[in-house]
């Protein structure tokens, strides 16, 4: 704290200060010297207990400045989305319920494909759509309704704008008639028994199959279908001998396929018709041994009703005559030699005559 009180005049400091002819004050301290001195050490004891000085934070956003725009990009496209679903709301109940899109009548079914035999059948199940709207009516359901049909094989079915429907069918193959009991049908290479159509049974030049049921499953009728249609490649495959192909199959009236290791074939003959055993293979080279020995068997044994190739070198005749066998005759009928002669035949157990196949 400085000092107001002036130096004593009985101070011997100042006694010389004036002897000398200065003062001791002015001489040996400034006038502020105590002033400052005071002054320095109060502010030197201000900062050391003052409290240091705080940053002040500065104020920011609640969200990253990035985060921020993907809330805003987000926000945009549930917008737009849920403008467009507003939309298409209402266009689907606009569809749904216009009378614009409502099949008025036949004509507005369009049936392609051939469908000769199926059309009236195709055009019932789809009559029942007329009157409803196009996008109420089930394509697949329809589909599998169609495919019932024992004509179509496969269908189809599209709508076309604005009310329209089109069906396109393709029907199956017919290969042969078949004999179910009293009543005959069609029947396809896959074993599918159809209905034959009004008027249209002339059109058709088939052999009559014979050996099967209408309970009978598809997995049953398959196989000897299978087993049918080998039969018809065989014999209007070829003879062996030339390139050309053979029509045999024309010569078969009947097939019998109730024992599939005993293909059994209903032909012409001389003096009627014959049935041939060709067993389960070969058909075509038994089938031409049949055709080469034919008029030379029926002028030796008259009648001829059945004939099994199905042993090798060895032919049976007539062994289905349920009558007594007659006697045979001293000597064995011998075939046509073609392309060498027969060697002597032999009886069978049942009197039945047996001729040796050519080689």
């Amino acid at each position: 704290m400085a000092r107001n009180q002036e130096p004593s005049s009985d101070d011997p400091l100042y006694r010389r200060g004036q002897a000398g002819g200065k003062s001791f004050v002015d001489d040996a301290l400034p006038p502020d010297a105590g002033l400052m001195d005071d002054e320095d050490e109060d502010e030197d004891e201000q900062q050391q207990f003052r409290r240091a000085s705080k940053r002040v934070p500065v104020r920011r956003g609640t969200l990253p400045r990035k985060m921020a725009s993907r809330v805003r990009a987000l926000v945009v496209a549930l917008l737009v989305m849920a403008a467009l679903g507003a939309a298409g709301y209402e266009a689907y109940n606009f569809a749904l319920h216009s009378r614009r899109f409502r099949v008025r009548n036949e004509s507005d079914i369009q049936l392609a494909g051939e469908a000769l035999n199926s059309r009236t059948q195709v055009l019932e199940k789809m009559h029942e759509d007329i009157g409803r709207n196009i996008f109420q009516i089930s394509l697949a359901e329809r589909k599998q309704e169609l495919e019932k049909i024992s004509w179509v094989e496969s269908a189809s079915v599209m709508r076309l704008w604005p009310n329209q429907l089109r069906v396109t069918v393709k029907e199956r193959i017919p290969v042969a008639f078949i004999a179910l009991g009293e009543h005959i049908e069609l029947i396809d290479a896959q074993g599918v028994l159809m209905e034959i159509p009004a008027g249209v049974q002339s059109d058709y030049s088939f052999p009559v199959i014979t050996g099967m049921n209408e309970s009978e499953p598809l997995s049953t009728r398959a196989p000897r279908m299978r087993t049918f249609m080998r039969l018809m490649r065989e014999l209007d495959g070829g003879d062996g001998l030339t390139q050309a192909k053979t029509q045999y199959s024309r010569d078969v009236d009947e097939v019998d396929l109730s024992d599939p290791e005993d293909v059994k074939v209903l032909v012409k003959g001389g003096s009627g018709p014959i049935l041939l055993h060709l067993g389960s293979e070969d058909f075509l080279p038994r089938f031409m041994v049949f055709l080469s020995n034919v008029q030379k068997w029926e002028q030796e044994r008259g009648k001829l009703e059945s004939v099994d190739l199905r042993y090798g070198r060895e032919v049976i005749l007539n062994p289905d005559r349920h009558a007594p066998p007659s006697p045979p005759p001293p000597q064995a009928a011998k075939g046509d030699p073609a392309p060498r002669p027969h060697g002597p035949g032999k009886k069978t157990k049942n009197g039945h005559l047996a001729e040796k196949k050519p080689k």
